[in-house]
């Protein structure tokens, strides 16, 4: 990757004019922050009060991988910049296929660091970083950082005791895109006898589909299962009653149906 890209260049040329920029007055003070938005509109803050600070924060160095290694995705952390009155915000851009994109911001602290979920396992994600201060000046980006969407770590789950007397059966919806998944789920007790206390375990074939976030249970992942554990509000599930709950998750680019749907250790019959 070059640092002549359009979207990189305009970071510089902010960067460039928010450092020649002369001493003006007062009512003019905040022609710095304006001329950002100008130039680069995805970097675009409020202008600050008028101040006579014109001198731009250091520019962010020392940017590294993998600082928490059980992070599920991207991980990188970088040395503090300085600033002749005080570093307010990283802000931290993403190259894509059209150039580079704001996806966040870090706090400014001793150890600056920045992560970002949602990302394709085993996918390498290039970002540079743009320290500001409170005046509203930015630092010169830094040098690009190559960092990789790491799995985490697994989250132990515990595999239930089939309950006896105990059937279910589910019914899975999903809509995909792109790399993107939203699954709905439908439990009914087939059985004899109320359910009090449940966890549903979803099974996929492989690892590939990795949980997001979810709702109506508390979910987790180990490996190619996903686990939701009721919450206290639908904790019983009566004989013929049903419950709903359902996730979202990411993908590679496809996403299989489950292999196997059980409640409490016990299979279910897919519907």
């Amino acid at each position: 990757m070059k640092l002549g890209t359009p979207s990189l260049q305009t970071i510089l040329i902010a960067a460039f004019l928010t450092a020649a920029l002369s001493p003006v007055p007062a009512a003019q003070a905040a022609a710095p922050a304006a001329q950002v938005a100008m130039l680069a509109p995805q970097a675009a803050h409020a202008a600050a009060p008028a101040t006579d600070d014109i001198v731009p924060p250091s520019r962010p160095t020392g940017l590294r991988d993998n600082c928490v290694s059980d992070y599920p995705g991207v991980v990188f952390c970088w040395q503090p910049s300085t600033d002749n009155v005080a570093v307010t915000a990283y802000d931290v851009y993403r190259e894509t296929s059209t150039g580079y994109v704001k996806v966040g911001t870090a706090a400014a602290s001793a150890y600056p660091i920045f992560s970002e979920p949602g990302l394709v396992p085993g996918q390498r994600y290039t970002y540079v970083v743009v320290a500001r201060d409170a005046a509203g000046n930015i630092s010169q980006p830094s040098e690009p950082v190559s960092a990789l969407a790491r799995e985490g770590l697994p989250v132990p789950t515990r595999t239930p005791t089939p309950q006896p007397g105990l059937s279910c059966a589910a019914t899975y919806l999903a809509t995909s895109w792109n790399t993107g998944l939203t699954a709905g789920i439908t439990v009914k007790n087939t059985g004899t006898t109320a359910i009090d206390g449940w966890t549903l375990t979803v099974d996929y074939p492989t690892s590939d589909v990795r949980l997001s976030g979810g709702w109506s249970a508390g979910w987790t992942q180990a490996g190619s299962r996903l686990s939701g554990v009721n919450e206290s509000w639908n904790k019983v599930i009566g004989t013929g009653a049903t419950t709903q709950v359902g996730f979202n998750a990411w993908h590679s680019g496809y996403a299989p149906a489950p292999t196997k749907i059980a409640l409490n250790g016990t299979t279910c019959t897919v519907l």
